[in-house]
């Protein structure tokens, strides 16, 4: 049974109209979280990692800082990074720099990037 304001509207125009809201609720979902994330970075990329990875050694920061560098200079995308980092932290919350680092190493490896502080 339609409620009493329902009952005005015909039926037809009804589901057109809830069709429409659903097709419009759709458009915001994009399969790339990481393309998302690029318009809320707030954050220095360098801080995101330091800080969002748990970084403790002095060469777990210098991989970091060279990750910086390549998206700077292009070599790598800052979305594929966003990427890594969140998986990681969903990976391992505690201790999410390892997770980060060898998946960065093995996706850079296949594009053609390598890092020169060694893993």
């Amino acid at each position: 049974m339609r409620s009493r304001f329902l009952r005005w509207i015909p039926a037809p125009l009804l589901v057109v109209g809830m069709t429409a809201s659903a097709a419009r609720a759709q458009e915001g979902i994009n399969l790339n979280e990481a393309e998302n994330m690029f318009s809320y970075n707030v954050v220095e990329l360098r801080d995101q990692l330091k800080f969002g990875l748990r970084v403790a050694f002095p060469e777990q920061e210098a991989f970091v800082d060279e990750v910086v560098a390549k998206v700077d200079s292009g070599e790598l995308s800052r979305a594929m990074v966003n990427v890594v980092f969140v998986w990681a932290r969903k990976r391992n919350p505690r201790i999410p720099f390892p997770y980060f680092e060898l998946v960065m190493r093995l996706l850079a490896e296949k594009r053609g990037v390598v890092f020169s502080s060694g893993a």
